[in-house]
């Protein structure tokens, strides 16, 4: 079987071909994903794209679930994960009801979840107030704050209190020597705009190309979808079979050895819907 995971970050698996806008791994081919996927028709088997989806703005990601079913073979699965809107919601509903009944035992909660609904959409800097709060002392609900994220939260916990325990993910190894060459000339570049629109615009007009270059840079989210607007999505580009399944549960054959959705079992991105679809012939 030939399989793909588009969009891996640093979590990746040697039995896949491993792509990405922005490769740090000799086993992840670099590729700008909004330029199609580098396959051709019907050669792939399984397709799998984890929190991906929601930052492409509407018609990137109706371009890029087209992609996916064009280089799909008849049969062949697509694995989409992406953040639960509606999981959320309800968690906002549920915390604010209790806020007003006067019962403040999850007013923590009812702040977190604020900013899972809004940070990640207004975010200026990377990681956002979502990412400082996991780095700071103000964690008042720790295992709600690692069922919501997962292990991103718990490593990013672990790191500010300096404990090196054994690392979830597949990001220990070197990482390729031209694309450290590529992102330092990259920086360059960026420092030598920067320093023309600062003496040419002044300060203000240098603060808000860093906000619109952070904003492109592909971190922020752009859609949020629910069980029902996921699965609508992927009927209207003509897949079939389209199930909702938890983070261990797939059709594709050995899923759970690759490491990509769980680890020991435990779901990397508990926040999130976990959805297949099969393309037909």
């Amino acid at each position: 079987m030939k399989m793909i995971n588009v969009g891996c970050g640093n979590v990746f698996h040697s039995s896949w071909v491993n792509i990405d806008i922005v490769s740090r791994f000799p086993e992840v081919t670099e590729h700008d994903l909004t330029q199609g996927l580098p396959f051709d028709d019907k050669s792939i088997d399984v397709c799998y794209s984890s929190h991906v989806l929601e930052h492409l703005r509407k018609n990137e990601a109706d371009y890029f679930v087209s992609e996916c079913k064009r280089v799909l073979k008849a049969g062949g699965v697509l694995r989409l994960v992406v953040p639960d809107l509606e999981a959320i919601c309800r968690n906002y509903l549920r915390y604010l009801d209790e806020l007003v009944v006067t019962n403040h035992d999850h007013e923590f909660r009812y702040d977190y979840t604020i900013l899972e609904m809004y940070d990640q959409l207004t975010r200026e800097t990377p990681g956002g107030e979502l990412g400082a709060l996991w780095s700071s002392e103000k964690i008042q609900d720790l295992a709600f704050v690692r069922s919501r994220g997962g292990l991103d939260a718990i490593e990013a916990i672990e790191s500010s209190k300096g404990m090196h325990g054994k690392k979830q993910i597949n990001n220990t190894r070197m990482t390729s020597y031209t694309g450290k060459i590529r992102r330092i000339t990259k920086k360059l570049r960026t420092k030598a705009v920067e320093l023309s629109i600062r003496l040419i615009m002044g300060k203000g007009a240098l603060q808000s190309f860093r906000q619109g270059m952070f904003r492109n840079s592909g971190e922020i989210h752009r859609v949020m979808y629910d069980r029902y607007s996921l699965a609508r999505f992927l009927k209207s580009h003509g897949f079939s079979e389209i199930n909702l399944v938890q983070a261990h549960q797939s059709q594709i054959v050995l899923f759970n050895t690759y490491l990509l959705d769980t680890v020991d079992g435990v779901p990397r991105k508990p926040d999130s819907i976990y959805i297949e679809a099969v393309r037909g012939n």
